[in-house]
């Protein structure tokens, strides 16, 4: 067979992305190691030049490559299951709060991960793949726990992924969290500032502080509203985006989230046959070990560069539980942080 020497051109939707993650998108999912074989080789080459599979493209760029390279070009529609696709175009529909032509915004559900893992069989990641197969993918420019429900914004492309990606660096966007707690902090409002380091194994990871090593984290929360010592709803601002921050920031000022089982959360929810009509019934609240096991812990709110808001509404769950404690939500909660 011949060695044909195959092209084609970076487009602008791919500006910015890692030479290997384009490929795949481009040319078909090719196993990571032997693209990495291939670039060292040359068999692939961007403008005429070795470059490493991190290396960053740029619209207009020249991918050349062997005709002898299978790239597996099976893309999603080849292979697409369709009872997967109808969950996930139904999903999508129901989540779906905002779309520009910058971004999607949605209200992912708790228990559902941003990203794949060897036990995840849905996640958001898949989702967009399998919505937007016969279009260009967003991209994810950011991440909430997967116990963790709430507002999760993606770009449409990758040049508003960059510029996104950015922003939040950059502290440009004001990132809102409510939170139930117990129990509730000694301290009203605060900073919470302690370096955090990731240890354990995969499927066995915990964040822990650690002065000598951890990276720099810091969070700033306030009691929206209390009942007595026991538990407190606060609005939280992580000032950095370290996995589970906000979890182990809480438990070591001794408030853990309301259903964290990694993070000294409590094991249950609220549960009463009557409802607390005010905040000197603190002795009507009882303990289920029973009920519900759900992280209490929302993203909210972003508040963009320019000063636009967007909201994701609590689930049921939180709001039933705000609705037996008496609490209502203050109309200020996107001025809190400013």
């Amino acid at each position: 067979m011949i060695d044909k020497l195959l092209s084609i051109e970076i487009p602008k939707e791919e500006h910015g992305s890692r030479i290997d993650r384009c490929i795949r998108r481009l040319l078909g999912n090719i196993n990571q190691s032997i693209l990495e074989k291939y670039l060292r080789s040359g068999s692939i080459l961007l403008e005429k030049k070795k470059i490493k599979s991190s290396f960053k493209v740029s619209v207009g760029q020249l991918i050349e490559y062997s005709s002898h390279i299978d790239f597996e070009n099976k893309t999603i529609k080849e292979y697409i299951n369709e009872d997967r696709y109808k969950y996930y175009q139904k999903l999508y529909n129901k989540i779906l709060i905002k779309k520009t032509k910058e971004y999607i915004a949605i209200n992912k559900p708790s228990g559902l991960a941003v990203q794949g893992g060897s036990s995840q069989k849905f996640h958001i990641d898949d989702m967009l793949k399998y919505v937007f197969k016969d279009h260009t993918i967003p991209k994810l420019v950011h991440r909430i726990d997967k116990d963790t429900s709430g507002l999760l914004l993606i770009a449409n492309d990758q040049i508003n992924a960059k510029k996104l990606s950015i922003f939040f660096k950059e502290q440009k966007i004001i990132k809102t969290y409510l939170a139930l707690v117990s129990p509730s902090p000694k301290i009203d409002t605060g900073f919470i500032n302690l370096p955090l380091l990731k240890k354990g194994g995969e499927g066995n990871q915990r964040m822990k502080i650690d002065y000598d090593k951890g990276k720099v984290s810091l969070t700033e929360y306030k009691v929206l509203d209390k009942v007595g010592s026991r538990v407190a709803l606060l609005a939280l601002s992580p000032k950095t985006g370290r996995t589970h921050q906000l979890r182990v920031h809480l438990e070591h000022i001794n408030s853990p989230i309301v259903g964290d089982k990694k993070y000294k959360g409590l094991p249950g929810i609220y549960s009463s046959d009557s409802n607390l009509n005010d905040h000197d019934s603190i002795s009507q609240i009882k303990w289920s070990s029973e009920k519900n096991n759900n992280l209490q812990l929302h993203a909210y709110s972003l508040r963009l560069p320019n000063n636009e808001i967007i909201e994701a509404e609590l689930n049921e769950e939180f709001k039933n539980n705000l609705k037996f404690l008496g609490i209502i939500l203050p109309k200020n909660i996107n001025e809190i942080f400013i």
